[in-house]
């Protein structure tokens, strides 16, 4: 084993840190994001973790390299990172380097920190991508004080400086041979180059924490040599040192100024966002009771009638109460609830059950209500009044107050609220659009006025519909023609951007309804997205409190011409595909398989996975291999990409179930496509009323 002597640089630097932690007070520090997205230091990674559902966004500017970073903390163990990189963004003449670049990274801790022990974490710096950043690496991290230390050893892009020879080709040669990436391959798992190459090389870094200045001192060695941006003219023989400062002006918000390399300034905002945080119950407005005298009841009010009086409250906390049955005489009442309003299904259940109490008749000891969501009953629950109780204190389980049952159709209702339909509901917002990473310009978008349309008809009926006006977009700037071999399935999104701005996003009648229990159908026909008009279906087979669920969906479709009006183009395909969905029992993680026939003809499978809280976070991924190869397919090699659902009710006051839902592919092909929000789509919408999901926050639910 051959190994390089350290510089004494390298040794000064560490011992000085080590001087500096001893004199100063220590305190907790906090993890932090690298350029990269990754937590760590500048570029380098450490062994730390964020908080386990800490969803971080970064954005880092330098004169050879720009870095637009988006890293989730999958499990307490577990990191990952998708990547877009704008290599030589400020069109250096001496540059010959045009490369943009998306990739993905993962980071898994091995060993947590003892008192004797570092922390240990293992990483993939380029796990699915091009290969221009590949780097496999061990790191070690120690705290003394304030001082955060690490050490790691690195390979590919890591082991440029060839401090020492592969330790692990004392495990197989093979371990010496790392194979040069291929054009075609992008996109692919980069399985042949990990841990592999001749040399590793040596990196770490220290961060000082000054928290009177709310700042932090970050100084860090490489072991990657850039030999890349150095021969392609982007960059001058690098200096291994880097330092900064990191500044948090604001809580979860960083700003770090350094100067990398020896060469060039770069400046990095980060911000960090827990999205397992559950917000505080939000009170809704005091409300009208026969028991209050000092109050006047309001017009027509049927005062010797419970349910006039329980649906007055109702309606005005924003809910929807269909119907109530009368049972086991009249100890039992079932009420049938639509939750319209609250993001919290749990603040929901909360606020109906507050009601009740307040207005049913005292002999009722039992209040069941059957959940309704997006038309389909999917659970209920049976709630133990009060007055079942001599004293209702916390030593009371939430489980022995409110349990989930089954739902049960009220075909025989002693009370039904008749809502009149047909019912126009129109809704009007300023809507945007982004186009991420096209290779061209990174971030493209579109400001446009949105109608939405909702016709409400009898028997589970109802049309709905938007509109997409204009007002202003950069779309027209877009100058990239599909190279597809493939249909054009998706890949012509760029002419639907241009020339339908504005025009009809979507037009169709749709059915829904739980047939029994444990079956809910969902049929359309329309104009159902942007570039498709069709007709089809979509059945989910779930048993009661089963975590596993059956899927089908089928849809025949005709391709919209560019415009979005009602004109269609000469294509036209059928998909179909059954689905298999676990909800896991562990930190709400829910998968999903779907194998069937999509867009461009092509048969295969995706897997989707995601992870959705009671707050309305959702976070997830999918990937799909068909029977299209990897060089037909073109750049990217097969789809994949992510989910992300922000909710507003955390950031709006009062109650809402608004919320931003997006999707980013790192290249947008016509491999493995299927139609947007037509699909597998009753599993995930009804998430929040599954019982495995309302058990978790049954004590939110308690009044």
């Amino acid at each position: 084993m051959r190994i390089c002597s350290g510089s004494f640089g390298a040794r000064f630097f560490f011992r000085l840190l080590v001087v500096v932690a001893v004199v100063f007070r220590p305190s907790e520090l906090a993890a932090s994001g690298s350029d990269f997205g990754v937590t760590g230091y500048l570029d380098m990674p450490s062994a730390r973790m964020a908080e386990d559902g800490t969803f971080r966004t970064t954005i880092s500017a330098q004169q050879s390299l720009q870095l637009y970073n988006l890293t989730y903390q999958a499990f307490p163990w577990l990191e990952a990172t998708f990547r877009y990189a704008i290599l030589n963004p400020g069109d250096l003449d001496r540059s010959r380097d045009d490369l943009r670049d998306r990739s993905y990274a993962v980071k898994m801790r091995l060993l947590r920190e003892r008192r004797l022990a570092p922390e240990l974490a293992i990483g993939l710096q380029d796990a699915l991508g091009t290969g221009v950043f590949g780097s496999e690496y061990l790191v070690a991290s120690k705290r003394i004080g304030n001082l955060d230390a690490s050490l790691g050893i690195g390979w590919g892009r890591y082991a440029g400086s060839a401090d020492m020879s592969n330790p692990l080709e004392y495990i197989s040669e093979e371990f010496g041979d790392r194979r040069a990436f291929q054009d075609g391959e992008q996109g692919q798992p980069l399985t042949g180059t990990f841990f592999r190459g001749p040399n590793v090389g040596f990196f770490g870094g220290a961060r000082y924490e000054i928290p009177k200045w709310r700042l932090a001192l970050i100084g860090e060695f490489h072991g990657d040599k850039f030999r890349r941006e150095v021969s392609l003219g982007t960059l001058d023989e690098v200096d291994r040192f880097s330092v900064g400062v990191e500044w948090e002006p604001a809580k979860d918000i960083t700003l770090t100024l350094s100067h990398q390399l020896g060469q060039e300034w770069g400046l990095t905002v980060s911000a960090d966002l827990n999205t397992r945080l559950d917000a505080p119950i939000k009170r809704e407005a005091a409300f009208w009771s026969a028991d209050d005298a000092r109050s006047e009841p309001p017009p027509g009010l049927d005062l010797g009638n419970w349910y006039a009086r329980l649906l007055f409250d109702v309606e005005r906390s924003g809910l929807q109460l269909r119907r109530a049955e009368v049972s086991d005489e009249g100890r039992v009442v079932w009420l049938e609830i639509a939750n319209t309003r609250y993001q919290y299904t749990a603040d929901a259940i909360r606020q109906v059950l507050s009601l009740a109490e307040l207005h049913l008749p005292r002999g009722v000891h039992t209040i069941n209500v059957v959940l309704e969501e997006y038309g389909l009953q999917m659970s209920a629950l049976s709630y133990k009044r009060r007055l079942d109780y001599d004293a209702f204190d916390d030593s009371i389980s939430p489980g022995a107050v409110i349990d989930v049952i089954p739902p049960r159709r009220l075909d025989r209702p002693r009370y039904e609220t008749g809502y009149q339909t047909p019912a126009l509901v129109l809704t009007a917002e300023i809507a945007t659009r982004f186009q991420l990473m096209d290779p061209d310009d990174p971030l493209r978008y579109q400001a446009a006025l949105r109608v939405g349309t909702r016709v409400n008809l009898p028997a589970g009926f109802a049309i709905r519909g938007s509109t997409v006006l204009n007002l202003y977009n950069d779309f027209d700037d877009i100058d990239r023609d599909s190279d597809s071999v493939l249909p054009r399935v998706r890949s012509d999104i760029s002419r639907y951007l241009k020339e339908g701005d504005t025009g009809i996003d979507s037009l169709y009648l749709e059915y829904r309804s739980s047939v029994r229990r444990d079956l809910h159908v969902r049929g359309y026909a329309g104009v159902l997205e942007e570039m498709y008009t069709g007709v089809g279906g979509e059945v989910l087979y779930q048993p009661f409190a089963s975590r596993l669920a059956f899927g089908a969906t089928i849809n025949y479709l005709w391709q919209r011409d560019f415009d979005k009006d009602f004109g269609l183009r000469d294509y036209e395909t059928a998909t179909a595909f059954a689905s298999l969905y676990w909800a896991t029992p562990f930190s709400n993680y829910d998968f999903a398989i779907h194998a069937g026939r999509y867009l461009a003809k092509d048969v295969g499978a995706t897997i989707e996975v995601r992870r959705t809280f009671a707050n309305g976070w959702s976070v997830g991924g999918w990937a799909t291999l068909t029977d299209v190869p990897f060089d037909e397919f073109g750049e990217g090699s097969f789809d994949k990409g992510l989910f992300f659902r922000i909710p507003f009710n955390q950031i709006l006051p009062g109650n809402t179930r608004a919320s931003y839902a997006t999707s980013i592919r790192p290249v947008q092909r016509d491999g493995g496509q299927r139609t947007e929000n037509f699909g597998s789509t009753i599993w995930w919408n009804s998430r929040s009323v599954r019982p495995d999901a309302l058990v978790r926050t049954r004590a939110r639910m308690i009044p």
